[in-house]
């Protein structure tokens, strides 16, 4: 097991050490769960107060915080959470394939895989696509005919990209994940409902990540885009034609609806629906189970069912709380009243 010094591990995060620098860490661990060669974070004093005193043998946190934790070490930095999980990194790499295309593996004519890229078991792969160099693509996964993936992705197992699909760079596909299929289109008429061919795209910038077994629809004419640098939770649908601005983080189960503007660095809560052709504007937040069935001011928080701002939403769940209340006192006011006029 790698161990290092306190000293080495705020080295990597540009943190101030305060107490023995020389101790020794071999791993990390949450704040209720760390042993005395282990590091821990802590953002906050109710946060500190789960630190066992002594348990740790250092612990991340804020330049401001008082840690009453005799015998750990700390180390200061501006954001523990995301200096622990730099340092994650380094007590947990990520193990990468090996190089090479797969016995099993069928590659179409014309495709062209880079350097370094790993193509696993049984993964099919059309003709004339391209795989960047260092991209890794796991078993099971089936990319359809001039599909584009760029450098350093890592596409999961059992994942399915279709034709003319383009994703970026760095971009992670967890198990599962389906990019540029047909939307959900049909158009009714005298034998019924005739489905409406989907001829555009699916485009997802670099730096994206999509969770398993999420659908990215492609576009019915135009393209479907996920911009640069999205967190895209597990069961999440993106129909046709929506378009994610950059930065956004979408959780699990939500479903967006066709044709949605989702602006640069909103937040969808889970299991938030989005109707569509609606505008969700930049740095938007949307309650978990909330129902947008209009467009969202830039920066508003908006939650409940239909959506509406939040505090407006608060006051109307507090009242249905009391509506119960409410109507057995208009009943005792109407037998009341009843009884006055006998």
């Amino acid at each position: 097991m790698t161990a290092y010094t306190v000293q080495q591990l705020a080295d990597l995060v540009a943190g101030t050490v305060e107490g023995d620098a020389s101790r020794r860490v071999e791993g990390v661990a949450s704040v209720d769960r760390a042993g005395p060669t282990d590091l821990t974070f802590v953002m906050n004093q109710r946060n500190a107060r789960r630190l066992r005193q002594g348990a740790a043998a250092a612990c991340l946190v804020t330049p401001d915080l008082d840690l009453d934790a005799n015998g750990t070490v700390c180390i200061r930095v501006a954001n523990p959470e995301l200096a622990f999980t730099r340092i994650l990194d380094v007590f947990h790499p990520e193990q990468p394939s090996d190089p090479g295309i797969h016995p099993t593996a069928i590659v179409g004519r014309g495709t062209r895989i880079g350097s370094g890229a790993s193509v696993g078991p049984y993964v099919t792969i059309g003709d004339n696509s391209v795989i960047g160099e260092g991209s890794q693509i796991g078993p099971h996964t089936h990319i359809d005919d001039d599909v584009v993936i760029g450098q350093d992705c890592r596409v999961g197992p059992g994942c399915t990209i279709l034709h003319d699909t383009r994703v970026g760079d760095r971009v992670r596909l967890y198990a599962g994940v389906r990019l540029g299929v047909d939307g959900f289109g049909y158009t009714p008429g005298a034998d019924g409902l005739t489905r409406i061919p989907q001829v555009g795209r699916c485009l997802i910038d670099d730096d994206v990540e999509i969770g398993a077994n999420s659908t990215v629809d492609r576009g019915a004419l135009g393209d479907t885009v996920v911009g640069r640098g999205t967190k895209i939770d597990n069961l999440v649908h993106v129909a046709h034609n929506v378009t994610i601005g950059e930065g956004c983080i979408v959780v699990a189960q939500v479903g967006i609806a066709g044709s949605v503007e989702v602006g640069a660095g909103s937040q969808l809560g889970g299991q938030a629906g989005i109707a569509g052709h609606l505008t969700i504007g930049p740095g938007a937040r949307i309650g978990a189970q909330a129902g947008v069935i209009g467009d969202v001011p830039a920066a508003a928080v908006y939650s409940g069912y239909p959506a509406r701002p939040h505090r407006e939403a608060l006051r109307a769940s507090a009242g249905s709380l009391r509506l119960h209340e409410v109507l057995r006192r208009l009943s005792e006011l109407e037998r009341r009243l009843e009884g006055e006029g006998e």
